[in-house]
């Protein structure tokens, strides 16, 4: 801006304090060397006179360490995302770390573009926040850049699979939709069907799996998966075209939360009751299933403590060197107002186990909205 004062430098307050520029740096950087208390008050008193700040460019040219960590979502207006974000920002900003949110659309080619630009800002931590891609090229580039990020010295930690084969912090995404399909069949649901999400993610694949599971373990099949696509669009799309079938399904379980945002409106739109004569489920736990009406019954997923939890795991390994192991976090089942017994059964509960089929992590003894590491219980509380 014309008529700004220029911002003071570091060689201006070793001027005004008649220091050398090695002995500044070391009283403005706080490195630790030792400098006579007189010398260093001088000093102390120019940087406040000037109203000096360090270069964040300048102080990682000397520590070789940025103070940046770059997060890389699948889709940004997912609020899915949003809370991973907030979590990971809120251990890093204690720590001191900028964070800088890429949003990859879920596309290889733009998640590898913003790979090689934070390996050009030197970031000192990744954190991959969406579901790894099943793509063979770009599993094979995705190798290539987080070897070229680490050989730099940047730490990688997704959470989600993904073929880089880096460390993760994730939730069994395959044993969550067991349980909440498990609990549908509970309920007397034998037409369920699924709104899936991409076939080329990693966590929509998951979840898919564990629905198919889930029911082949009580002999049962999907009445019919559509994809939609992770989006509000693409769920209403899938909604209307599993409501046109000739015989509808009586529940329908969207593999995350803006897909079954949509749903509801298609069934709003058609006046179809939820949960009378539709039980609609979904995956997430965000606050827009909670504020839906109905509110929507979840898989709760701990998406704050996924971010916080990976950004706590890259400090440990940038200041203290602890590598970083596989976390797995617990889940829970959300129970609410958007889910009950079909009507063709007569509101009669089924004596079928609502217990998952199969459970990579302990076996829990019951269902919880709020996760808790020794096991789940139901909650009809509206806001899970």
């Amino acid at each position: 801006m014309p008529g700004s004062p220029a911002r003071a430098s570091l060689a201006d307050v070793a001027r005004q304090a008649r220091v050398s520029l090695s002995t500044a740096s070391r009283v403005a950087n706080d490195n630790g060397y030792p400098v006579a208390p007189g010398t260093r008050d001088r000093v102390l008193a120019a940087v406040r006179a000037l109203n000096y700040s360090p270069s964040a460019l300048a102080r990682a040219l000397v520590t070789k360490r940025t103070n940046i960590v770059g997060v890389l979502v699948g889709d940004v207006g997912d609020p899915y995302f949003a809370e991973i974000v907030r979590g990971v920002e809120d251990v890093a900003r204690r720590a001191g770390y900028l964070v800088i949110v890429c949003n990859s659309d879920r596309d290889p080619h733009t998640e590898l573009g913003y790979l090689r630009s934070l390996l050009d800002y030197h970031v000192d931590g990744i954190v991959l926040a969406g579901g790894g891609l099943l793509d063979t090229g770009y599993g094979r580039a995705l190798k290539r850049a987080v070897a070229e990020l680490e050989r730099h010295g940047t730490v990688v930690v997704a959470l989600a699979k993904t073929p880089a084969m880096v460390p993760s912090v994730t939730i069994d995404n395959h044993a969550a939709a067991v349980a909440m399909t498990a609990y549908l069949v509970n309920l007397g649901h034998r037409r369920l069907a699924v709104i899936a999400g991409p076939p080329n993610v990693t966590t929509a694949r998951e979840r898919l799996q564990g629905v198919l599971d889930g029911l082949g373990a009580r002999g049962l099949e999907p009445h019919r998966v559509v994809e939609g696509n992770f989006t509000a669009l693409g769920g209403a799309q899938a909604a209307a075209e599993l409501l046109d079938l000739a015989t509808p399904p009586s529940a329908m379980f969207a593999m995350n939360d803006l897909m079954a945002i949509g749903a509801l409106e298609t069934a709003h739109e058609r006046g179809v009751d939820i949960p009378g004569e539709l039980t609609l489920v979904s995956f997430g736990d965000t606050a827009a299933s909670r504020q839906a009406w109905p509110p929507l019954t979840s898989v709760s997923v701990p998406r704050h403590e996924l971010g916080a939890t990976a950004m706590e795991a890259l400090l440990g390994q940038l200041q203290e060197g602890r590598p970083i192991a596989n976390k797995l976090l617990s889940f829970g089942l959300a129970i609410r107002a958007s889910s009950a017994p079909p009507r063709d059964t007569g509101g009669a509960r089924l004596a079928t186990s609502a217990a998952p089929a199969r459970l990579d992590s302990p076996q829990p003894r019951r269902f919880s909205a709020t996760p808790r590491p020794a096991g789940w219980q139901a909650s009809s509380t509206p806001d899970g």
